[in-house]
């Protein structure tokens, strides 16, 4: 409505104002994810942004990393309030479920992880359901998974896509319990590739194994092994590469344990680069390295740097937490989320120099499963 002036006792009515489109479209991807989703039914042309992938792009770079919890019931979003102040604190967001929520007989069987922009919604064991998922656009589109094989159970290790076309084409790695007879004991294992276009599975002779957690950058899997258990193993980064599926080492970590209960997690920093935090058993202090370059599809050597050392001698040791743990970097803060799932109870950490802030999520039993998702309005393929 355009401003009024009272000029001897008539009102002159003002025209609207317009902000250039440039503007306004610039306004709009600052926005925060929940507050952009409400303005889609203003106009037909906010409308159509969400089509635009100039602008979605340009959103998501905007966009903060957040936990997503899945309770037996509901679906949460947990935004870091002021990141920088000296006291930031969480906003738990109920989101829209999508699809049915798993009862609870199967929750303990529930994970969630990132593959890009989406989130994979997987069981371990297939038949209870796997799906890509946009809980922002409440977007889902199941895996479907045709038995071909009798008397087998196909086990979920993680999603890629083959990074040599220029189209992604989704596949799950996985492996069959083959069983040897009509007991479930004797099996055999078998690595197994699902092509979710042609609903088909290629078998692969291999002994590896795609371990779990595992995380999903530029399409292939990886994930922390060594080649001897224990303190005096040499740890190391091994991938599956989704375009020529095989398994191969990828690098070295930057430190080995010192300790048998020392603890490494991997994960994505700054969307195209690794991060890896190392627990000391002994004195519980944390160390954050992350590489200094982006994980390019091309091998090249792999630099890692010390980002920082943090004294947290009032956090728990990690290596007891039989529950996911998941964390990202902003700045020089670690944002660390535990348990929730066989505790009862789910914690985000806020770790600094200055600072070890436990948050509890919830007042009372929170069992769940959760994961960083950075919020964004990109269609599911």
């Amino acid at each position: 409505m355009g401003q009024c002036l009272c000029l001897e006792d008539r009102v002159i009515e003002q025209p609207p104002v317009n902000l250039p489109w440039e503007l306004e479209e610039e306004i709009l991807t600052r926005l925060p994810p929940h507050s952009l989703v409400r303005f889609k039914t203003v106009c037909k042309r906010w409308n159509s942004l969400f089509n635009d992938k100039s602008f979605l792009n340009n959103h998501f770079s905007r966009s903060r990393p957040q936990f997503f919890f899945q309770t037996n019931s509901k679906i949460y979003s947990a935004d870091i309030i002021d990141h920088n102040i000296i006291d930031p604190t969480i906003e738990l967001r109920e989101l829209p479920a999508s699809f049915d929520i798993p009862y609870e007989d199967t929750m303990n069987l529930t994970t969630f992880t990132t593959c890009d922009e989406l989130l994979f919604c997987t069981y371990q064991f297939w038949k209870n359901g796997t799906a890509l998922w946009n809980p922002w656009l409440r977007q889902v589109k199941w895996i479907e998974y045709e038995p071909y094989y009798k008397d087998t159970i196909f086990c979920i290790s993680g999603l890629g896509y083959d990074n040599s076309r220029p189209q992604k084409v989704y596949k799950v790695l996985g492996y069959f319990f083959w069983r040897l007879g009509q007991e479930a004991y004797p099996y055999q294992v078998r690595v197994a590739i699902y092509q979710c276009t042609s609903h088909t599975f290629t078998i692969i002779d291999t002994p590896d194994e795609a371990k779990r957690p595992n995380v999903s950058l530029n399409g292939n899997l990886y994930w922390i092994t060594s080649n001897v258990e224990g303190p005096s193993g040499e740890y190391f980064i091994r991938s599956f590469d989704f375009s020529t599926e095989s398994f191969k080492p990828f690098c070295l970590l930057p430190c080995q344990k010192n300790h048998l209960f020392d603890m490494f997690i991997l994960a994505v920093y700054e969307r195209d680069r690794f991060s890896l935090l190392k627990q000391y058993y002994e004195t519980r202090k944390i160390d954050i390295w992350v590489t200094k370059k982006s994980i390019d599809i091309e091998e090249e050597e792999v630099v890692w740097l010390k980002l920082m050392t943090l004294p947290t001698n009032n956090l728990r040791s990690l290596c007891w937490m039989f529950d996911p743990i998941s964390y990202f970097i902003y700045g020089k803060t670690l944002f660390m989320c535990c348990g929730g799932h066989r505790s009862g109870v789910a914690c985000i950490y806020v770790v600094r120099e200055d600072l070890c802030k436990e948050i509890r999520i919830g007042t009372r039993i929170f069992q769940c499963w959760h994961c960083v998702y950075t919020p964004n309005f990109i269609s599911l393929p």
